[in-house]
């Protein structure tokens, strides 16, 4: 007869013999905190705002992989972005402090498996094409990246009569890439010197074509991308095409360029452009650049030029300075002026 005490004995053995046969997969915890102090001047007035860094927000991931037979591993990645008061929905009237401007961003729900045959995801993650105007070595790209919007974007160049009415500038200036986060499959060929092919297949029946490279030639590194995307039957309902390339020479001097072109596929309304050059300066720990964006809708242009410098001072730990103007030929559009210092700690 087993007793009750025997069953308890039993069972307790048995858990302990299946915890220490199971092979659990490695991951790592790991993410960033993106903080910066901006002192603006749009079309609704000049408040001080404490904002998370757009392009690259405070955020935390976990990741992991398992090495199989046969040279084949699998992984994932689970990415949780967390801001307060983010800088693409600030402007220069609306500083909130409280529970109201948070945001909350379900990055990364990715799978994915790697061989010498290349890499194949599946689950919510990047586009093929998305960072495909990104290419950048001039060490600035946290607060001087091509996308303006993602950091600028919001400030006000037309005061409306109730806030739905106001004009923000990435009304006009938009630089657009692939489709950003989106669920997809998706494909990377394997690197051949330095070359990378990327297509993805997305939520709606939107697909991306990508090719990448990363590498030097002789003493100066390169990194470009080239990209074209068909969002037809997704929400974008558009066409992009568009490119980036930097260059960064022995003696640190570096230029960067990015390029979109946006064309409507059913929908009626304007067509959008965007270019941004980039000319820069980097010696150990520091980098100095001056940019120029220049965005297009239909007929109506809106510009911006900046002068940033940041400051590397390990891997994980950067921060930077910059003051930016944003401008716009709408009629009755104001000039943006602003100043911003912030910083970046990933851990």
């Amino acid at each position: 007869m087993v007793t009750m005490k025997r069953c308890a004995v039993l069972a307790a053995v048995g858990t302990s013999t299946l915890i220490a046969n199971a092979h659990a997969i490695e991951f790592k915890f790991s993410g960033q905190v993106s903080r910066m102090i901006v002192a603006p001047d749009d079309a609704l007035g000049s408040d001080l705002q404490h904002q998370d860094i757009g392009f690259s927000g405070s955020r935390f991931r976990i990741t992991g992989e398992e090495e199989l037979a046969g040279g084949y591993t699998v992984g994932f990645r689970l990415e949780q972005q967390l801001e307060s008061n983010p800088s693409f929905a600030a402007s220069g009237g609306n500083q909130t402090d409280g529970g109201n401007d948070d945001f909350i961003d379900n990055r990364y729900q990715d799978l994915y498996v790697k061989s010498a045959y290349g890499k194949l995801s599946m689950g919510k993650g990047d586009g093929a094409a998305n960072g495909g105007t990104e290419a950048d070595l001039s060490g600035t790209v946290l607060a001087a990246n091509s996308n303006h919007q993602d950091n600028w974007g919001n400030y006000v160049i037309v005061a409306g009569a109730t806030p739905e009415d106001n004009v923000t500038w990435d009304s006009i200036f938009v630089m657009n890439d692939g489709i950003s986060r989106v669920n997809r499959l998706r494909y990377d060929t394997p690197s051949l010197n330095g070359f990378v092919i990327s297509a993805s297949l997305d939520q709606g029946n939107a697909y991306e074509i990508a090719t990448t490279y990363n590498g030097n030639v002789g003493n100066n590194k390169i990194s470009s991308a080239l990209f074209y995307v068909n969002a037809q039957d997704f929400a974008d309902d558009a066409e992009v095409i568009g490119l980036s390339a930097s260059v960064l020479m022995e003696n640190g001097l570096n230029a960067t360029v990015a390029w979109s072109d946006r064309d409507n596929i059913t929908s009626v309304g304007p067509d959008q452009t965007a270019t941004t050059v980039k000319l820069g300066y980097k010696t150990g720990i520091h980098a100095i650049t001056i940019d120029y964006g220049l965005g297009e809708l239909g007929s109506t242009d809106a510009d911006t030029v900046g002068l940033t410098y940041a400051a590397h001072f390990t891997k994980n730990i950067e921060s930077f300075a910059t003051i930016r103007q944003l401008d716009s030929d709408l009629a009755n559009a104001e000039s943006v002026d602003l100043a911003a210092v912030g910083a970046r700690i990933r851990f």
